[in-house]
């Protein structure tokens, strides 16, 4: 095998428009940057196979830039889609990508998105130019970051802290070293929302944190984060009793990234596996469906509620039901990487929650598996079919994501297809 890594600057001018934090988002850009931000790339080939991941220091990835990006990727390596993965860390102050919120109904930051493309492509190619002959090394360990947000409060499903819900706390990690055993990258996911902070300072958040103290333990540049199936999890860290620590700060930041730094490093020191490389990649897109839409009434009566993004959202719906294209479906990309023998990346587009993390590791029960979100597109929360019935942020947020209604239920069927596909593809 060979393997290569880059890390470009994706840093954002003063002034640029935020995502995240749906209210603050449409007030102004950031005002300051607290931490740079960065692509990170790995290039790895294999018996004449190819794969790239790639992971950005944003809240998303929208579909729409990642299909450009790689496409123009494709253009320099003759390379398909299925073989690049690109995800985001999902930090909540971050430049705005996508359509995501008051993102879907502005005009793009042109010009920040030429530079981020330029950067994307960079990355890739230096990634591609710096491989090397490689060895793979692989651990897991259960991590004690995510905890459940969705707690059942006076009969009514609140962003809480819930320390008996379901998380998806596998810590898998991946070392990739040189023919001299020094470190080329190292893959590691945790499932949990960077959302500690809220105000107008771009950061790479806790992921930042642990990049940059897991780059220095390493001596090398070499750390890659990719954001865990964490759609209904955020940071223990930042629990305080039956709530979340709302005004939190830095601190908080840099001692949630340093607690996954040490987790991190224990799964080194306690020893690694090495496994034998073996690269293949496939992709699948599922439409799954959504519930009956509001009536052309009960949208109009949205849209008369005044300014605001709701209304805004509402008078889409209206426009696209008269023109006949209101959606009646949800895409959802689902990849898949195999890095080496027992060795996979299983993504989802948009945010999965920590059910379908779950649905991944019984599906791959050998080897060591990083079951991912918020790739290759926005989509919306991936809920369960229980959760339509018990109300809360997830399921109810679907038009902060542009669609017209829920999805319906029996959306666990199209998961376990969508990834029952990956393994007729070979990746194993």
């Amino acid at each position: 095998m060979r393997a290569g890594f880059a890390r470009v600057s994706i840093t954002p001018p003063l002034g640029t428009k935020m995502m995240g934090v749906g209210q603050r988002d449409l007030d102004h850009g950031c005002d300051s940057i607290h931490d740079d931000i960065y692509v990170r790339a790995l290039y790895v080939e294999h018996d004449g196979e190819i794969a790239l991941i790639m992971s950005l220091d944003l809240c998303f990835v929208g579909r729409g830039d990642t299909a450009r990006w790689k496409g123009a990727i494709g253009r320099h390596f003759d390379i398909l889609p299925r073989q690049i993965m690109v995800t985001a860390t999902h930090s909540h102050v971050s430049p705005a990508v996508g359509t995501w919120y008051a993102a879907g109904y502005a005009m793009p930051d042109r010009d920040y998105l030429i530079e981020l493309e330029t950067a994307v492509v960079a990355a890739a190619c230096r990634a591609r130019e710096s491989a090397q002959e490689a060895t793979l090394w692989t651990g897991s360990t259960q991590s004690t970051l995510p905890m459940n947000r969705r707690r059942l409060v006076n009969g009514k499903m609140e962003n809480a802290p819930n320390p008996d819900g379901p998380v998806c706390d596998v810590l898998p990690i991946c070392l990739i070293k040189n023919a001299n055993e020094q470190p080329i990258a190292l893959l590691f996911s945790v499932a949990a929302h960077p959302s500690i902070l809220r105000d107008f300072a771009i950061s790479a958040e806790f992921p930042g944190v642990a990049c940059d103290q897991l780059d220095e333990y390493l001596g090398a540049t070499a750390s890659l984060f990719s954001q865990g199936i964490g759609g209904d999890s955020k940071p223990s860290t930042i629990a305080v009793g039956n709530e979340w620590k709302w005004q939190a700060d830095w601190q908080d930041v840099e001692a949630t990234g340093t607690l996954l730094a040490r987790e991190t490093i224990g799964v080194i020191e306690a020893g690694l596996t090495q496994v034998n490389p073996q690269v293949s990649t496939a992709i699948t897109d599922t439409a799954w469906p959504l519930q009956p839409p509001p009536s052309h009434a009960e949208f109009e009566a949205i849209a008369a509620t005044g300014e605001g993004l709701q209304p805004a959202w509402a008078k889409r719906q209206i426009e696209r039901l008269e023109r006949g294209t209101l959606p009646t479906a949800v895409p959802f990309l689902v990849q898949g990487v195999q890095l080496g023998e027992g060795l996979r990346l299983i993504a989802i587009e948009g945010e999965p929650l920590a059910h379908y993390g779950h649905m991944i590791l019984n599906e791959y029960s050998s080897g060591v598996t990083f079951p991912l979100g918020y790739a290759n597109g926005e989509a919306m929360y991936l809920v369960t079919s229980p959760m339509l019935d018990e109300g809360g942020m997830e399921p109810e947020s679907y038009w902060e994501y542009g669609y017209p209604a829920p999805l319906a239920k029996g959306m666990e069927a199209f998961a376990e297809q969508a990834i029952s596909k990956l393994r007729e593809a070979e990746i194993g």
